[in-house]
């Protein structure tokens, strides 16, 4: 036998071995783990949405939008409107005819399970402290923004006929109006929101993941989902979404005339807030009746090596629209900045920009505790008497329904 012909089969040999041990690996990770996902089961086209760009599964969400955190795996559960459905019978013991509260957000609004969400910690602290039920309707979802929140709004309000209304603006949602959504708007002939498109950004990465899940071997899959995220993805996203706004580059940015500097980005983001004013506006008729909330991150709180924290260039945008349209606001950053005190690290998921479950707590708490003075202050005596969760809401406000 030749010399080279041994070394050949002797190469293809180590080769078969290597590859069969890698794909034994592959397969026993997938078992025990997953650390590294090859199966893809639950990928499917079903979150795509051309009102809300994307929306959750009724059960096991599987949402693929490339370059998202996940964080922990825990069970959720909506209804056919994107609401999510929650065990609140502990919060509505005793309670006649509680307030009906719908809060729109993303993923900060969204939460955890059950128990760890905004929602749940403000009904579980005001019917402590003040006696008052709420129902909730948490309508949160990973990645929305006000450009997502108009049409579902003009959605969500004749369904749930709230009371109040909470909204959350995250210092994301500038570059999300922005960068992620502004091309996919779709509009009337008289200008106005009337949906955001599917991303194609988010379509191409499920996808791919769906067409990785066909190989037979998990080797192969393997290098189709590596192929994906470092090839296809980050070319599909250069051609679909701009390079001229980064993620938090304005929050870092302690530069002269910043609105100036941003002016683009800003006229989206508050031709957003604005439609999404005039909505609850309409609906409500009272401006008292709508709050809009910002939390910090941790760069609001933790200045950098060079002593810098984030500038307030999204919340005071939020803060102008809110006092143009007679809305209620809150900036937590200075009561979460007392509460988290030298240490605010601690109160976020390590290498996440998300709230750990005890930050979660303390910025819902600090929610809670203005709705109660500044949202719920006009009040009758009927919850000055006696069992307060017994009685009627016991506010003076005119209820949704005679607001249709």
């Amino acid at each position: 036998m030749k010399p080279w012909f041994r070394l050949l089969r002797q190469g293809a040999l180590l080769l078969i071995t290597w590859g069969a041990i890698f794909e034994i690996g592959l397969r026993l990770q997938q078992y025990f783990g997953p650390l590294f996902d090859l199966e893809m089961a639950s990928v499917n086209l079903n979150w795509e949405s051309n009102v809300l760009n994307h929306k959750p599964a009724p059960e096991s969400q599987n949402l693929c939008i490339y370059g998202d955190l996940t964080g922990f795996s825990y069970q959720r559960h909506y209804d056919e409107n994107g609401v999510r459905v929650i065990d609140d019978k502990a919060l509505l013991e005793g309670c006649r005819k509680p307030l009906s509260v719908l809060f729109l957000g993303d993923s900060f609004m969204e939460g955890y399970d059950d128990e760890n969400t905004l929602p749940y910690h403000v009904a579980k602290y005001i019917k402590k402290e003040r006696g008052v039920c709420l129902k909730t309707h948490n309508a949160g979802y990973t990645s929305y923004s006000p450009a997502i929140f108009v049409p579902q709004a003009k959605k969500l309000l004749p369904i749930v006929h709230p009371d109040y209304i909470v909204v959350d603006v995250d210092e994301t949602d500038l570059y999300d109006d922005f960068a992620r959504y502004r091309k996919l708007i779709v509009r009337n002939e008289r200008g106005q929101n009337v949906g955001v498109k599917a991303s194609p950004i988010g379509h191409a990465c499920s996808v791919g993941l769906m067409e990785a899940r066909e190989h037979p071997l998990y080797l192969m899959r393997f290098a189709a989902k590596g192929w994906l995220s470092f090839v296809h993805m980050p070319a599909v996203i250069k051609k679909n979404r701009p390079d001229d706004l980064v993620l938090f580059g304005y929050s870092q940015d302690h530069g002269a005339d910043l609105e100036r500097k941003y002016a683009e980005p800003l006229s989206t983001f508050q031709r957003n807030l604005q439609e999404l004013a005039d909505i609850l506006k309409d609906y409500t008729e009272d401006g008292s009746r709508v709050l809009f909330i910002f939390h910090p991150h941790l760069e609001h709180l933790k200045p950098d090596a060079e002593g810098h924290v984030w500038n307030d260039l999204v919340s005071s945008t939020v803060e102008k629209m809110c006092i143009d349209n007679g809305f209620l606001f809150f900036n937590a950053t200075e009561p979460l900045r007392r509460r988290f005190g030298s240490r605010p690290e601690e109160f976020y998921w390590p290498g996440d920009m998300h709230f750990s479950f005890e930050g979660l707590e303390e910025y819902s708490n600090a929610v809670a505790a203005f709705m109660a003075s500044d949202m719920f202050k006009r009040r009758t005596s009927a919850l000055d008497k006696g069992d307060q969760s017994q009685t009627s809401t016991g506010l003076g406000v005119r209820s949704a329904d005679q607001l249709q």
